[in-house]
């Protein structure tokens, strides 16, 4: 208990000085950001009109217009009752009820208003909570080391990477110094500050660090930048008033994503060699690591098709499209984004299948080394 309190009160001092890092920033709105523009909760008490109706080519699609009551309720203008119509296509699915809650918009304090989403706010908290619950409830002090290293990595993601970009330095470095931070964070706080957390960041840093090498390399020689990226046009608006560059944003964006797998599978490494030393005392060096090589074989199949498949779930839409509109496999294989997916699935993968050798080769090193000097 005594070290979670340290634990926390360490936490609040790191958020502290993010707070204090965030809050010397100087930087505006990029240029196309809609001034006045003021976001609101509401909720449907009233269906004035409803001429909603099937769409004639799809049976699970409703369009058509409302007329809807709405009662604001959060903000300045909380409480004040407003008439909304609500435009219901294809393409807007925001039918609503009398219950039914919307984020909306105004630029003239809710004379006229726009429905912005559904108010989803609730739905997300609930599923945050849920989740922190089961980690928390099945793996008890750990559990709660786990959430509070999450905790941290998202604080580095939002309040360390985003001002060291607006301040300039280069996205690739600030990956870099995010996925040390973090690191040595989650495995400080999961096993204590101790060797086998010091050779898991280590190596984790190392091979993530190859990963950002590798996507340079594949992204001069295949010509693909952030500017290939289908958000190009927005993140170019964002370097007009800041020092921001966003040409190595996506090399950047690939050391992030695979931070967590190559984490994973060294501390598994580490922590499975350690625990066979304490086992087997006498075992060699040699053996040790053939010992986490196999170790990483088994991880490794699982890992990367992890990678794969979360590139992939996150590009559905696009690949079903392309599958229905059979697409020339030539020129689908040289699409942007066909490319960008690749090199986030593929380098990520590779990074997972070098930091095995990598953890298990230091692992053993680092434990036969101080076995030497106790003997010594």
């Amino acid at each position: 208990m005594k070290k979670h309190v340290t634990h926390i009160v360490c936490l609040i001092l790191y958020a502290i000085a993010l707070f204090v890092l965030n809050k010397g920033l100087d930087f505006t709105r990029p240029a196309d950001y809609p001034d006045g523009l003021d976001y609101t909760k509401a909720v449907v008490t009233n269906v004035i009109e409803d001429e909603m109706g099937q769409d004639p080519d799809y049976s699970y699609i409703r369009i058509g217009k409302q007329t809807l009551e709405m009662r604001i309720t959060s903000g300045e203008y909380k409480g004040k009752t407003i008439e909304v119509m609500n435009f219901v296509t294809r393409t807007n699915q925001t039918e609503g009820t009398v219950g039914t809650k919307y984020i909306v918009g105004s630029y003239d304090g809710y004379i006229t208003t726009n429905i912005m989403s559904y108010n989803r706010t609730n739905v997300v908290v609930i599923l945050a909570i849920a989740f922190l619950a089961m980690v928390i409830i099945y793996g008890g002090s750990k559990g709660i080391s786990a959430v509070l290293a999450l905790i941290v990595t998202l604080l580095n993601v939002i309040f360390l990477f985003m001002p060291m970009l607006i301040n300039g330095v280069p996205a690739v470095i600030a990956a870099i110094i995010v996925v040390l931070i973090s690191t040595f964070h989650a495995m400080v706080a999961l096993n204590g500050f101790c060797a086998k957390s010091m050779i898991a960041t280590g190596c984790c840093t190392l091979c993530t660090a190859f990963a950002g090498i590798l996507a340079w390399i594949v992204g001069e020689i295949a010509e693909i930048t952030t500017l290939n990226t289908p958000e190009v046009e927005e993140l170019l608006f964002i370097t007009e008033r800041t020092h921001f560059r966003i040409d190595n944003l996506l090399i950047a964006g690939i050391l992030i994503a695979a931070m967590g797998a190559v984490m994973d599978t060294s501390m598994s490494i580490v922590s499975s060699l350690y625990e066979i030393k304490m086992q087997s005392p006498f075992i060699t060096a040699k053996e040790l690591f053939k010992s986490g090589m196999n170790i990483g074989k088994d991880i490794m199949g699982t890992m990367t098709d992890t990678l794969i498949l979360a590139f992939a779930g996150s590009s559905i839409n696009l690949l079903v499209i392309y599958y229905m509109y059979q697409m020339p496999v030539i020129s689908l294989m040289n699409t942007d984004f066909f490319v960008v997916e690749v090199m986030k699935g593929l380098i990520g993968s590779m990074a997972v299948v070098l930091s095995i050798p990598v953890t298990a080769a230091i692992t053993s090193a680092v434990i036969e080394k101080r076995k030497e000097k106790s003997v010594i």
